[in-house]
């Protein structure tokens, strides 16, 4: 069902960046794993991610009041877990057999598979409060556009002159949404809000000479995190380069680096305030983190 019609682009004109060191950031890492990532955080604080065991398979896990627990969609070859809601219920996606990825819901210990018709791939990324799962698909011509489920209904979210739309997630009343686009003509990569249908405004990092910027999640006060990097080329955006983290709070950009990290991305904020998502250390190593304001 595609509902997006007239659309008017709107940039942000949003002041100047700030960085900022007023937060105090504690590493998350699932026991003996390879890898962890944070990708979600809910209002009770219980975050969702993803690890790699010693063998480099990807599993999601939920951590809730300093426990790891983890999560595997049934017979799939790897699973992650994408976003948590105060409900406690969890979206994620895996692969099969065949290495296809589809999405996923978990509620009261019951999974869900979840594809948008028609689609040959989904990807499930974010569930606010409401019920609401955010995420993106690909056509069977390798074609991206973003989609939110509500109320058993898909609807098809694409940003004009944007060859790919992510979705990563939209606040309680299912209007307002954040993720990114690759743009024409610059070709790059833009974040943005959506205020309501055919209202998108770019978001994208101050003082970049390329655009690499991309949106991750909102919070029901309106912040808004995600990540950039500064690069040469267009293409170095899609490397990835080492990353930085962003919060966008009432029209003020802080630049957030897990301390001493090569590369870090801000992937959720709860209402609280506090973000979660992951670093490199100087050896290479992923680890997942959490920050919160001093």
């Amino acid at each position: 069902m595609r509902v997006i019609t007239k659309i008017i682009l709107l940039c942000l004109s949003l002041g100047s960046a700030l960085f900022a060191t007023d937060f105090r950031f504690v590493r998350i890492d699932f026991p003996n794993a390879t890898l962890t990532r944070a990708h979600g955080i809910n209002a009770r604080g219980d975050i969702v991610g993803q690890y790699q065991d010693s063998n480099g398979v990807p599993h999601g896990y939920l951590l809730r009041k300093g426990v790891f627990s983890t999560i595997d969609f049934p017979d799939a070859s790897l699973t992650g877990a994408r976003g948590i809601n105060a409900r406690g219920d969890i979206v994620g996606g895996f692969s099969d057999g065949a290495g296809i990825e589809h999405g996923y819901l978990l509620r009261d210990g019951q999974f869900t598979q979840i594809d948008y018709p028609g689609a040959s791939i989904t990807t499930a990324r974010g569930i606010n409060n409401a019920g609401d799962i955010t995420g993106r698909h690909f056509d069977q011509l390798g074609r991206e556009s973003g989609f939110i489920l509500k109320d058993g209904t898909f609807l098809d979210v694409h940003i004009p002159l944007g060859f790919t739309t992510d979705v990563w997630m939209a606040e309680d009343n299912g209007r307002v949404m954040v993720g990114d686009a690759a743009m024409r003509p610059d070709f790059g990569l833009h974040g943005y809000v959506r205020k309501g249908w055919g209202d998108f405004q770019l978001i994208d990092f101050p003082g970049l000479s390329v655009p690499c910027t991309a949106a991750r999640w909102i919070n029901e006060r309106g912040d808004i995190v995600g990540l950039f990097a500064y690069i040469n080329t267009v293409d170095d955006c899609y490397a990835p380069p080492p990353l930085h983290g962003f919060l966008l709070r009432q029209g003020q950009y802080i630049a957030i680096d897990f301390p001493e990290s090569t590369s870090t991305g801000v992937l959720a904020i709860n209402d609280d305030g506090v973000m979660v998502g992951f670093f490199l250390d100087k050896t290479g190593r992923t680890h997942g983190f959490k920050a919160v304001s001093k």
